[in-house]
């Protein structure tokens, strides 16, 4: 690799994890509800509620949550967590907060027409916390379908320690922590898993089938080559080692297409299922946290999966037995937890903003590396296409124009980073104003979405998106 090259690159990296957090004098801490209306539908038993600072608060207090219930009655059509008292939720925050959630439940066996709603209308006691103008929120006891609004994304700060996902038709999302999760597990047909690439994990295959027989003499010189930062490393040799060009194969590809996943498909004959070295990568901190390393096996169970699992080390390992659900695109496995809740059914979410393990090639084939503010597009249904302004704008585009659109050549990262501008020598990343996204959600509905900013107040890993309703699904 060229040395001009290896700068471009070395930039592009550093850029693209480092925080542009302000030195000066920080803005007021505000809170305000994460959407202004949500919808509560008929497959929903509860939903959760979540109010997002701007940043830590330094001191304690008490939020006030004033509830205006109209057509439903507290105890007898909804219920909360924490309990509502006289229309109102008291909920205490804890310095260094960034956050607080409740719960809004709906008994068993009550049925709605659906203009039942609910307006919630903040109030802080928190001398350090500012109400901001989003500070009321319509709940209907029914499915909507949002016309307009604006979201700013909860990525959790300049470590990116959330992957959200976004629904617009609900004007919802939902932020989970990327460290909630190493594995999933596909419901569909085929026999698939995807590594968590918001932490940078990493999978290389062993020629053996029994987990037992794995130890370290197996995994001599893997810390030199299993990561991305050692990635990274070999690349700006004079003289890449030979195994560069097998680390994209280390990673699932960048695209989403399940054929291509660093865990080979799960075989029915139990024989040709390989034992895999896992590095997990890291989880967020100003200094990362090393998510550590795993050996494991996958085998079927009947129209499930059957994970094997241990430390490098071990002479026993422990199993996760994994039911496919049909509700949702995978389910989710944490090593340390087992079987976890990590993205809406498939129905529910349309893009997500997360890190990501990327791949790039600066001549000596495809590579992977870690990359900042990425948009993923649901798999189930969604398709999404770019427009740029030079041919009409945001403001100008209506439901005719759809027809111009080509939706064609998706993939879950035609979105991407094409949003917002790469950061090269001399230069920060920032959204890119010459271009707008067009949404078509499961549902067949359409719409036009903006990125609006990369940051909050200087801080990373908060963007900000508008989006508006072009055209109703049947």
């Amino acid at each position: 690799m060229s040395n001009f090259f290896k700068y471009i690159f070395i930039a592009v990296f550093i850029l693209s994890v480092s925080s542009c957090e302000d030195e000066l004098a920080l803005p007021d801490i505000t809170a305000q509800f994460e959407s202004g209306q949500l919808g509560f539908g008929s497959d929903e038993t509860e939903l959760a509620i979540n109010i997002n600072f701007s940043r830590e608060i330094s001191d304690e207090g008490v939020i006030e949550i004033n509830a205006v219930p109209t057509g439903v009655e507290y105890g007898t059509h909804f219920t909360t967590e924490p309990a509502m008292i006289n229309n109102k939720l008291s909920i205490p925050v804890a310095a260094g907060a960034t956050g607080i959630s409740f719960k809004v439940i709906k008994p068993e066996g009550v049925a709605f027409s659906g203009d039942e709603q609910i307006k919630f209308s903040l109030a802080s006691n928190i001398e350090s916390l500012i109400i901001a103008d989003n500070s009321e929120l319509l709940l209907s006891f029914a499915e909507i379908i949002a016309t307009s609004g604006t979201i700013d994304i909860n990525g959790g700060g300049a470590t990116y320690p959330n992957k959200v996902f976004i629904d617009f038709s609900a004007n919802r999302q939902t932020a989970v922590a990327r460290t909630k999760w190493d594995f999933g597990f596909s419901s569909g047909d085929d026999f698939r898993v995807i590594l968590n690439s918001s932490n940078g994990m990493m999978a290389m295959a062993l020629d053996k089938n029994d987990l037992n027989s794995v130890t370290a003499a197996d995994t001599v010189g893997f810390g030199m080559k299993l990561s991305l930062d050692a990635v990274f490393a070999a690349i700006n040799l004079d003289t890449p080692p030979s195994w560069v060009p097998d680390a994209i194969t280390w990673i699932d590809d960048p695209s989403g297409d399940l054929m291509k996943t660093a865990v080979a498909s799960i075989s029915a004959t139990a024989s040709e299922n390989k034992v895999y070295i896992i590095n997990r990568g890291n989880g967020p901190g100003t200094t990362p946290t090393v998510l550590g390393w795993e050996k494991i096996r996958i085998i079927r169970n009947g129209a499930g999966y059957t994970l094997q699992h241990a430390n490098i080390a071990a002479s026993s390992f422990s199993e996760i037995q994994i039911t496919k659900n049909p509700s949702f695109s995978f389910q989710y496995v944490s090593l340390a937890s087992g079987v976890v809740d990590v993205e809406p059914t498939k129905e529910r979410w349309d893009i997500a903003w997360t890190a990501f393990t990327n791949s790039t090639n600066f001549g000596t084939g495809p590579v992977p590396y870690y990359f900042q503010d990425v948009i993923l597009q649901n798999r189930e249904g969604v398709e999404t296409v770019q427009v740029l302004t030079s041919a009409i704008s945001y403001e100008a585009f209506a439901e005719g124009d759809i027809a111009t659109l080509d939706f064609s050549n998706q993939s879950q990262v035609k979105i991407g980073s094409s949003w917002r501008s790469g950061g090269g020598p001399g230069s920060s990343p920032a959204i890119r104003s010459d271009r707008f996204y067009v949404v078509k959600d499961a549902d067949g509905n359409y719409y036009k979405v903006k990125f609006t900013a990369l940051t909050t107040s200087g801080e990373r890993g908060k963007p900000k998106l508008e989006y508006a309703l072009v055209k109703r699904g049947n």
